[in-house]
């Protein structure tokens, strides 16, 4: 199969944030999805 992306990460919080810095960093080709702000971090496990 022949993808568009190396890595989709679900959720842009700060660890979603970090592995796809850290993937794009290594070259790979990153896809992010996020309901609302990036880089908004999770308070409570009823927020997931």
């Amino acid at each position: 199969m022949d993808y568009d992306c190396d890595l989709f990460v679900i959720g842009a919080g700060s660890g979603g944030v970090r592995v796809s810095r850290i993937a794009g960093s290594l070259r790979a080709k990153v896809a992010v999805c996020q309901d609302h702000y990036m880089g908004e971090p999770v308070s409570t496990s009823s927020d997931v």
